[in-house]
C-alpha cells in the first residue's frame, strides 16, 4: 500500500517562471502541462521528503492523497469496497427540481424521502433509461446521481447466475420512451446489508436539519475497516453499507464485495472498477 500525493495548479499563475517544473525536471517526475500543471509523487518515492518540503514551502498548493494498493493486497482481501471508474447517462426522467416529475417518484417509493438530503427512499419500480445508454463493450456500468447501484449486460448477468453469486437480485430495466424492458440490460440489485457500520476516517460530518440524519464524508486516503468478529457471520457475495457517505448528489452507500466477486472480476477483464480492501481488526 503506497499513498499517491497529486498536486494541480495553474501552470501560468502558479509557475510563471518554472520553478517547480525545474525541480521536477531535476528529479525526473514526470508531470503533465497545458493550462494546468498536475504530477503525482508516491511515499515510496526516493524524492517524496524533498517534494514534500519544497511543496510545503508554497502553502497554496494541497495535495490531494489516495491510497494505491499491490496486486497482491488487492487479491488477498476477503471483502473490498467497489466503485466505479466511469458513469454514463442519467436515470431518467432526469428532471432535478420538479421531484414528482423526476425517475424518483418513477423508481422509488417517496413516503418517508427526504427532499433534504435525499434519504429514505425505497425503490419499488425499475430505473428507466435512456436508449442511448449502452455499456456493451464494459459490461459493468452505472449512471450519475445513483452511485451505489450498478447496471450489467444479460450476457453479464448469466455468468453471475453461473457462478451463484449471493446477496443480490436481477432487475428488468425500461426505456424511458416506449416503457419497454430492455432486453440486453439489468440492474443489479444488492438486497444483503453488511452486519456492522464500518470504520474510517472522517473529513466532516453533515447533519440534515430536516430529517435529523447524519452521513460522513470520508476522507480520500482512509482506510476501510470492521470488527474481525464478525467476519464469520458473512456468507453473501454482495453488501451494501449500513450508513450513507458523501455530500449532496454524490451520497451514496458503500457497495462490498467478496474475494471471488472480485477475482472473477479480474478474470473477467471487468476494468470499470476501483477497489479497495476491507480490513478486519
Amino acid at each position: 500500500m503506497n499513498k499517491i500525493y497529486k498536486y494541480s495548479m495553474n501552470a501560468n499563475h502558479d509557475d510563471p517562471e518554472g520553478v517547480i517544473r525545474s525541480f521536477l525536471d531535476k528529479r525526473k517526475i514526470k508531470y503533465s502541462c497545458n493550462l494546468l500543471l498536475v504530477f503525482e509523487i508516491s511515499d515510496s518515492s526516493p524524492y517524496f521528503e524533498d517534494v514534500l518540503s519544497f511543496m510545503n514551502g508554497r502553502t497554496e498548493f494541497q495535495p490531494q492523497v489516495r491510497i494505491k494498493y499491490s496486486k497482491k493486497e488487492l487479491e488477498e482481501a476477503k471483502y473490498l469496497s467497489i466503485w466505479l471508474r466511469k458513469y454514463s447517462g442519467y436515470p431518467q426522467p432526469e428532471e432535478a427540481k420538479d421531484i414528482k416529475n423526476s425517475y424518483i417518484n418513477h423508481t422509488f417509493n417517496t413516503s418517508n424521502f427526504c427532499t433534504k438530503c435525499g434519504s429514505g427512499l425505497i425503490q419499488n419500480d425499475s430505473f428507466y433509461l435512456k436508449k442511448s445508454f449502452n455499456i456493451d463493450k464494459i459490461r459493468f456500468g452505472g449512471v450519475y446521481w445513483e452511485y451505489d447501484t450498478f447496471f450489467i449486460t444479460t450476457e453479464l448477468r448469466d455468468l453471475f447466475v453461473k457462478e451463484k453469486f449471493t446477496g443480490i437480485e436481477f432487475i428488468p430495466v425500461k426505456n424511458i420512451k416506449t416503457k419497454q424492458i430492455i432486453d440486453t440490460i439489468v440492474q443489479l440489485k444488492i438486497d444483503a446489508v453488511f452486519p456492522s457500520k464500518l470504520q474510517y476516517e472522517v473529513e466532516k460530518v453533515i447533519n440534515c436539519k430536516q430529517c435529523n440524519q447524519t452521513r460522513d464524508v470520508v476522507k480520500t486516503n482512509s482506510e476501510l475497516s470492521a470488527p474481525k468478529e464478525i467476519f464469520s457471520q458473512l456468507d453473501k457475495d454482495f453488501y451494501l453499507s449500513q450508513e450513507f457517505h458523501g455530500d449532496g448528489l454524490l451520497c451514496c452507500k458503500s457497495v462490498l464485495i467478496s474475494n471471488r466477486v472480485y477475482k472473477f472480476f479480474a478474470k473477467e477483464k471487468i476494468k470499470n472498477i476501483c477497489a479497495k480492501p476491507i480490513l478486519f481488526i
